[in-house]
C-alpha cells in the first residue's frame, strides 16, 4: 500500500476522494500541508466555519515545536533567513516571547495567547499566508474559470465565483465568505466532507503527515528522525533510560569509584543524576549509549535542548572510554562479567548504530582506537546539529 496515496485506501460513493487527494499537489513551500492539517484539527473541535486567521493561528501552533525545538526548516532560505512565511512568523514569535516562556514548551492555550500578544509583529507574515494557499488548496475542485481567477490573484472575483459554484456543486470542499480584512475571511466547510473526514480522521491525518514528513525531509537533508518530528501535538515519547542508567550505577557498585560530571568535574550521587544526551535528543531522535553521559539533574535542566561547547567532546570521549574499558579491557574478569551483563541489557534500546556495534563496542580497541572512532562519529553529528542552528550551551 502506498501511504502517499489516499484514494487507494478510502472510498466514498458520494464524494470525489481523488480531488481531495490532489489538494496537496504543487506544494512548493509546504503551506498546503499545514493549512489542511489546521483545518482537520478545527474540524475535530466540531468547527465547520472559521476565519483565515483561525487557521493560520492553528498552523503556527502546529509547526511551533518543529521549528523551535527540532530546528527544522519548512521551506527555502536565503542567506540563512527563512523565506517561508510560516517559519518566519514562528521565529519572530519565538524571539518576542523568550522571556514569556523561558525554557519551557508552551501549551497550545499559551501559544494562542502569545500570538495575540505579539499580533503586530506577526501581521506581515500572517497576511502573506492569506495570499495564496486558501484559494490554491481547492483548485482541484474548481473548473477552468475558477482556476484562472486564482492564477491572476483576483480573489474577490474568485470568492463570488466560488459562492455561485457551490450552490450547484454540493460536493465542494469549502467556500469562502469575503471580508475587507483578508484575515477575517471565513471558510465554510461542506457538511458531507466534514462527516467523511471525521469518519476517516486517523487515516487522513496519517496520509497528510506522511506526505508532510517527505516534504520536510527534502528541506532538511541529513537530519535524522524527521518522521517522528512532524506530529508536535504528540511530541516524542521519550523512552526510559533505565538500562543505561543501571549500567553506569553498576560501575560504581563494582569499582567503588563515584560517577563524575564531564562539564564540571563534580562527583555525582547515584541516587540523583540524569543521563545527558551530549547532542540533544531532539536532533538525534535516539538514546544511543555513545551519546550519553552522567550529569547533575539541575545542570541537565539548564542545558536543556542546547549543544555543549565543542571542547567537551574530548572529555566526553575519555569518560566513555572509561566505561568501555571496564567492560571490554578489564583485568578483573568478575567485574567485567557483571558489567557485560548490564551492557547486554542495553542492546535493544541503546545499541543500534552499526558503526557503534561493529567498530566501537567490541573487544580489542585501544584507548586511541576507541577515541578516534567515537570522536569522529560524534563530531559529525555535533557539526550537523550546529548547522541546524542548535544554540550553544554555556555553563
Amino acid at each position: 500500500m502506498d501511504s502517499s496515496k489516499l484514494s487507494t485506501i478510502l472510498y466514498s460513493n458520494k464524494l470525489d476522494v481523488k480531488k481531495f487527494e490532489h489538494l496537496l499537489s504543487n506544494n512548493d513551500q509546504g503551506y498546503k500541508f499545514f493549512w489542511l492539517e489546521a483545518i482537520l484539527k478545527l474540524i475535530a473541535q466540531n468547527r465547520q466555519v472559521f476565519t483565515f486567521e483561525d487557521v493560520i493561528d492553528e498552523m503556527i501552533v502546529g509547526a511551533w515545536r518543529m521549528v523551535t525545538h527540532y530546528h527544522l526548516r519548512l521551506g527555502h532560505t536565503v542567506n540563512g533567513n527563512a523565506e517561508n512565511f510560516l517559519e518566519h512568523a514562528i521565529r519572530i514569535l519565538y524571539e518576542c516571547s523568550k522571556e514569556d516562556v523561558g525554557n519551557k514548551s508552551p501549551s497550545k492555550d499559551r501559544l494562542l495567547f502569545l500570538i495575540q500578544k505579539y499580533q503586530d509583529n506577526l501581521m506581515d507574515d500572517k497576511l502573506h499566508l492569506t495570499d495564496y494557499v486558501p484559494y490554491r488548496l481547492i483548485k482541484p475542485f474548481v473548473e477552468k474559470e475558477g482556476k484562472d481567477y486564482i492564477d491572476r490573484k483576483n480573489y474577490g472575483r474568485f470568492i463570488a465565483y466560488l459562492n455561485a459554484f457551490t450552490k450547484v456543486n454540493h460536493e465542494f470542499f469549502y467556500d469562502i465568505t469575503d471580508a475587507e480584512n483578508p484575515l477575517k475571511r471565513r471558510v465554510r466547510l461542506n457538511e458531507e466532507w466534514v462527516n467523511f473526514i471525521l469518519q476517516n480522521y486517523a487515516v487522513i491525518m496519517g496520509w497528510l503527515r506522511f506526505n508532510k514528513a517527505l516534504f520536510i525531509q527534502d528541506r532538511n537533508p541529513g537530519v535524522p528522525g524527521v518522521m517522528y518530528k512532524v506530529a508536535p501535538e504528540t511530541e516524542e515519547k521519550r523512552k526510559s533510560l533505565k538500562n543505561a542508567r543501571e549500567l553506569w550505577i553498576a560501575t560504581v557498585d563494582v569499582t567503588g569509584r563515584p560517577l563524575y560530571e564531564i562539564y564540571t568535574g563534580n562527583e555525582l550521587s547515584i541516587d540523583e543524576f540524569d543521563l545527558d544526551h551530549f547532542v540533544p535528543r531532539s536532533y538525534v531522535s535516539n538514546d544511543e549509549l555513545w551519546n550519553l553521559t552522567p550529569m547533575a539533574k539541575k545542570l541537565n535542566s539548564s542545558k536543556n535542548n542546547k549543544l555543549p561547547e565543542r571542547r567537551y567532546i574530548k572529555d566526553f570521549v575519555e569518560y566513555n572510554y572509561y566505561l568501555y574499558s571496564l567492560i571490554f579491557a578489564n583485568g578483573n574478569k568478575d567485574q567485567a562479567a557483571i558489567l557485560k551483563h548490564y551492557f547486554d541489557r542495553c542492546e535493544n534500546q541503546h545499541l543500534n548504530a552499526i558503526w557503534a556495534t561493529e567498530k566501537l563496542y567490541i573487544p580489542g580497541n585501544t584507548k586511541e582506537q576507541f577515541g578516534n572512532i567515537l570522536e569522529e562519529n560524534l563530531s559529525l553529528v555535533y557539526d550537523s546539529a550546529k548547522l541546524q542552528e542548535y544554540e550553544e550551551w554555556v555553563i
